[in-house]
């Protein structure tokens, strides 16, 4: 199970809202134990995603890749090549706008030759004592 804090899940939602007709791509990162922060990258380029998970690595470490589909379901058909192999040992979090009313995120990990669907939960983040 993946466990995602409200506000960054809104977070990630919204900057896949800011883009309705293109895809967005990059690095969930993790801070304290929790997802947080966005490092974008591109879909398509090897580089640049990995780029990504180094800026990422460098603030806290990596909880998941996340990319974008305007018009497919949430889920792990036709992804770009580059995305695919730099999800082969990290989750994947695929935010559709392909819904009406909500937006749909979905978790997938690479195993064993295909994407399997993990459980994603959203929680209130801890408040500060």
């Amino acid at each position: 199970m993946l466990v995602l804090p409200r506000t960054t899940a809104i977070e990630l939602m919204h900057a896949a809202q800011l883009s309705p007709d293109r895809s967005i791509a990059g690095v969930l990162g993790l801070r304290d134990g929790l997802a947080e922060g966005l490092t974008p990258g591109q879909a398509d380029s090897a580089e640049s995603l990995a780029h990504a998970c180094d800026q990422a690595e460098q603030a806290g470490g990596v909880f998941a890749l996340y990319y974008s589909q305007p018009a497919a379901a949430a889920e792990p058909h036709d992804l770009p090549q580059a995305l695919r192999e730099a999800a082969t040992n990290r989750p994947l979090l695929i935010v559709s706008l392909n819904t009406k009313g909500v937006l749909e995120t979905r978790a997938w990990r690479w195993c064993e030759g295909q994407y399997i669907e993990q459980t994603l939960t959203a929680i209130e983040p801890p408040t500060a004592a």
